[in-house]
């Protein structure tokens, strides 16, 4: 019925009555709609621009935050590294106001990022990281790692557990294996290691840190000496900032250098990285008997100048070295070092690298690598690629848990088939012979179906659970289905609309010889669309969003839903997964809702025989 009539509905009032309701409808509207697109907004964003709450995130439009975004990402948890490499002042990429100038589109400095990436791919295996890492698994190199297997293993979790010993459920959980190298640790020989150090072969030499000494040094000093001031002090030094400090790769000349340079060597220092010059045979020998007098067979006479991989001798070779061996006999092979070499190899002087690099060194020591003008340049050539990375990263990474993390599709298409053919066999079947037939204690059964919508689901739940348990059906599809397949409201309503429907329409049938089945498949379901259709949705939602029961009593990590299985990805994920992952958790039930909402809308105001 209208609100005004037809002459009515041009006055004033009318417009203004309309106007309103226009205008309270489309600001409902704004509140369910905005917090959704919060939500995806969200979605599409990182650690570094969460906590910014956009519709639409700024890395999408601004370079600037593109190139934090992309920093962040880039060295994660090695932003004192980062920080040192562009000598920023903040405590944070967030706080990066620019994008740093390297002149990186000068084709010196593009030459010297070309032949630092090439002599990246000569370094030793402990002397490169890969960039790209988090204990998460979110960002590019886990999941470039987990592809990688994937391929590799043809997909099969179980053969990679059975070669490798491990219990892994999917090849999200392997973790990339990198080394953090401490003063005794030795060339790690893990199969697992082995095995990521293949795929790392892989990576373009843009995705590699190389792991230099003078960061390896810096860190020792702020953690046992302070800041600038203080090393300036012990130093007899001027440095205006650490910053400026290189570690030397031989042993300084200067007497206060020299010292500090030997504790470190000493206490810190990689001793994978140390090679002893000199005959030490005799001195190795004493050091043995007096260790070892009644094994000292069993040892290697002859002196190793590089750290032994064995542990019969490795221990002692420690001990030899910090404790007997000077430190002038020392040797350190630095990523600085080996860069130096390079150079020399294809250049051959000083001279011949500064007119190839436009740089203005006066010595070999003062020769670094440009990994600052490596990460602008690498952000320049690939930033459209690094935009549709962030893009898409956090879905692709949902994806990827659902697809290959156990049979979560299955199970939940499973479950919701089942639910709904369940559904709409059960509860019109229970209505119609509540509707048709004149039972004397029909009211009473509709009494209890309707005095279980009283108590709330999860009352309902222990029972249920108990009931399953008994039946011995845990662990199973009927587990999950069979609570479901009865409703106490679908059944009433469906009953209240049969009682509506005309009885002549029946008793015509059954004078033209309709049976009982073909009376309610030929008249009653056709009738009923609108409203099965709202219970079909009712099904659909209630057992594709399902999570507690669905977690109760299916403790196999193979027979979980999806929404389980997502549950699982927020709990050891980040917050803006999480947004992703309910995106994702919604779109079906929308896309239903759209697809059906002329049936379903039809449902909600039942119909009246025309």
């Amino acid at each position: 019925m209208a609100l005004f009539g037809p002459c009515e509905q041009r006055t004033l009032t009318a417009r203004a009555v309309y106007a309103f309701i226009y205008t309270v409808l489309i600001l409902g509207s704004v509140t369910m709609v905005y917090p959704f697109l919060l939500m995806v907004g969200a979605s599409l964003t990182s650690d570094t621009d969460y906590d910014d709450w956009r519709v639409i995130p700024a890395y999408l439009r601004d370079d600037t935050a593109l190139f934090r975004k992309w920093m962040s990402d880039r060295y994660g948890a090695d932003f004192a590294i980062a920080r040192r490499i562009h000598r920023l002042e903040v405590s944070s990429f967030r706080f990066l106001e620019e994008i740093p100038d390297y002149r990186v589109h000068d084709p010196k400095v593009q030459q010297r990022v070309q032949d630092w990436l090439q002599c990246l791919q000569t370094l030793p295996d402990e002397g490169v990281r890969a960039h790209f890492i988090d204990d998460r698994r979110t960002r590019p190199t886990n999941r470039r790692y987990a592809r990688w297997l994937m391929k590799r293993f043809g997909n099969d979790i179980q053969a990679f557990n059975k070669q490798y010993g491990t219990v892994y459920s999917s090849f999200i959980e392997v973790a990339p294996f990198e080394v953090d190298l401490t003063h005794k640790s030795r060339r790690e020989a893990a199969p697992l290691r082995q095995l990521y150090l293949e795929f790392r072969r892989t990576l373009p030499p843009h995705d590699l840190m190389a792991v230099l000494a003078t960061d390896g040094f810096l860190t020792w000093v702020e953690r046992h000496i302070g800041g600038v001031q203080e090393l300036n002090a012990v130093l007899g030094t001027e440095y205006a900032s650490l910053d400026e400090v290189l570690f030397p790769a031989e042993r300084p000349h200067d007497p206060r250098w020299r010292a500090l340079w030997d504790r470190y060597v000493r206490e810190r220092f990689p001793l994978l990285f140390v090679r002893v010059e000199g005959n030490w045979d005799a001195a190795w020998q004493r050091f043995l008997r007096e260790r070892h007098p009644q094994r000292f067979e069993q040892f290697n006479p002859r002196f190793s100048p590089t750290l032994p991989q064995d542990d019969l001798h490795f221990v002692d070779w420690v001990l030899f070295v910090d404790s007997v061996v000077p430190a002038e006999a020392k040797q350190l092979v630095t990523v600085e070092g080996l860069w130096r070499d390079w150079l020399r190899q294809k250049y051959g002087t000083l001279q011949a690298v500064n007119a190839a690099h436009g740089t203005a060194w006066q010595r070999w020591e003062e020769v670094y690598p440009p990994r600052a003008e490596t990460d602008v340049l690498t952000f320049w050539r690939h930033k459209d690629e690094i935009r549709r990375e962030f893009l898409t990263r956090n879905y692709r990474l949902v994806l990827d848990y659902i697809l290959f993390h156990g049979r979560a599709l299955w199970n939940t298409f499973v479950l919701v088939l089942l639910t709904v053919l369940g559904q709409l066999t059960v509860q019109p079947l229970a209505a119609y012979g509540l509707s048709r037939f004149n039972l004397p204690y029909a009211h009473k059964i509709l009494l209890a179906l309707l005095a279980t919508m009283a108590f709330p689901a999860e009352v309902a739940m222990i029972p249920n659970f108990l009931l399953i348990k008994e039946l011995g059906l845990l662990n199973t599809y009927w587990a999950l289905v069979l609570p479901g397949l009865a409703s106490g409201m679908g059944i009433f309503l469906l009953k209240g609309y049969f009682d509506s429907l005309p009885r002549e329409l029946y008793e015509a049938a059954m004078l033209d010889g309709a049976s009982e089945l073909r009376l309610f498949w030929n008249i009653t379901v056709p009738l009923a669309m609108p409203i099965l259709a709202v219970i079909a949705l009712g099904a659909f939602t209630s057992a594709y969003g399902g999570f507690m029961w669905a977690f109760l009593v299916v403790q196999k990590p193979e027979m979980w839903t999806m929404m389980v299985f997502l549950w699982q990805l927020g709990r050891e994920s980040y917050p803006w997964v999480w947004m992703a992952s309910l995106v994702i958790a919604a779109l079906p039930t929308l896309l239903v809702f759209i697809l059906a909402q002329k049936v379903i809308l039809r449902g909600i105001i039942v119909p009246t025989m025309k």
